[in-house]
C-alpha cells in the first residue's frame, strides 16, 4: 500500500494547493491511504468543522491535529456530535480531553491502518502527559496483538532531538513515524535500522516566502519588540506542499520513504 502524509496546513493557501493538487497526487503516487495535519488550517490557528468536511471531501483519509486543536472551539462539539469522525488529537493531551488520540481504520482492500499521535514536551507551553507512557499503555499492545497491518505515529513538536528519540525508541513497531509542528521540512527521510520509516518533520503545506507559514512584517516585529500584540496571519503566496509517501506491502516486505515538494518557492516534483 502506498501512504501520504501531508505537513501542516498553514491557512487558505494550503488548502487551496490541497484541493489544487491532491487528486493528481494521488494519482501520481497511487496513493491508497492520505493523512493531512490541520491544525493550522483556519487562518493559522485550529480546524474548523466546514474545513475539516472540506479536507475529508478532497481525498483524506485522516486528519490530525496538535497544540492548536482547540484554537477553534467549535470542533469539540462537531467530534462530540459526529463520533465517526477522523480527526485524531495528540494521544498524550490530558485525561478527559475531548476527542481521540488514535483511530483504526478499515480499508476497502480489508486491511486496518491504526494511525496516532503525540505531542512532545520540549519548549511547549501544553499541559502534556508522557507521550512514551501514552503510547506504552494505549497504542502497543494493539500493535503487538494484530490489530493492525500498517500504523502509524505522527510526532508533534519542537524539538528534533524529541522525535528521534521516539522514532528509535518506537522503531520496528509501526510502520511510519514522522514529525510535524515546525513548519520546516528535514532531510533526513530513512528507513531506521528495524524497518519503521522516519523523517523528523515533513514542513507545511502553507507560504514559504513567509516566517512559518505567517506574513513576515509583524511575525519580525514581534522578534524584534518581544511585543505580541501583532497579529500574526498566514502567507497569501503559493503554497508548497510537503509531505513525504510512505510505501509498504506487507508487514513482512521492506518499507520505502520519499519527500515530495510540490508548488511554490520549494518545488521539486514534475507532473
Amino acid at each position: 500500500m502506498n501512504f501520504l502524509m501531508i505537513g501542516d496546513v498553514v491557512g487558505r493557501v494550503g488548502r487551496n494547493a490541497l484541493h489544487s493538487h491532491l487528486t493528481e497526487i494521488k494519482k501520481k503516487f497511487e496513493i491508497d491511504f492520505t493523512i493531512v495535519n490541520a491544525e493550522n488550517s483556519a487562518a493559522g490557528f485550529g480546524l474548523t468543522p466546514k474545513i475539516y468536511e472540506e479536507l475529508i471531501t478532497m481525498g483524506v483519509d485522516a486528519v490530525t491535529l496538535g497544540n492548536h486543536a482547540w484554537d477553534k472551539i467549535e470542533i469539540i462539539d462537531y467530534m462530540e456530535s459526529n463520533p465517526n469522525h477522523s480527526i485524531i488529537r495528540p494521544l498524550n493531551f490530558l485525561n478527559d480531553s475531548p476527542g481521540r488520540g488514535y483511530k483504526i481504520f478499515d480499508h476497502s482492500n480489508g486491511k486496518k491502518i491504526l494511525v496516532c499521535q503525540v505531542h512532545t514536551k520540549l519548549f511547549i507551553n501544553v499541559p502534556l502527559n508522557d507521550p512514551f507512557y501514552s503510547l506504552d499503555t494505549e497504542i502497543i499492545s494493539l500493535l503487538e496483538a494484530g490489530k493492525a497491518n500498517y500504523s502509524f505515529l505522527e510526532v508533534h513538536g519542537e524539538a528534533t532531538s524529541e522525535k528521534n528519540g521516539i522514532g528509535q525508541h518506537y522503531d520496528g513497531k509501526f510502520t511510519g513515524i514522522y514529525g510535524t509542528h515546525t513548519h520546516i521540512p528535514t532531510a533526513d527521510a530513512r528507513i531506521l535500522s528495524k524497518g519503521t520509516a522516519f523523517k523528523t518533520d515533513i514542513g507545511m503545506t502553507g507560504d514559504y516566502d513567509s516566517i512559518i507559514g505567517m506574513k513576515k512584517e509583524n511575525a519580525i516585529k514581534r522578534m524584534r519588540t518581544g511585543i505580541n500584540s501583532n497579529r500574526l496571519e498566514p502567507g497569501e503566496g503559493e503554497a508548497t506542499i510537503s509531505g513525504i509517501v510512505i510505501k509498504k506491502e506487507s508487514n513482512t516486505d521492506i518499507a520505502s520513504i520519499k519527500s515530495i515538494l510540490i508548488g511554490g518557492v520549494l518545488n521539486r516534483e514534475e507532473f
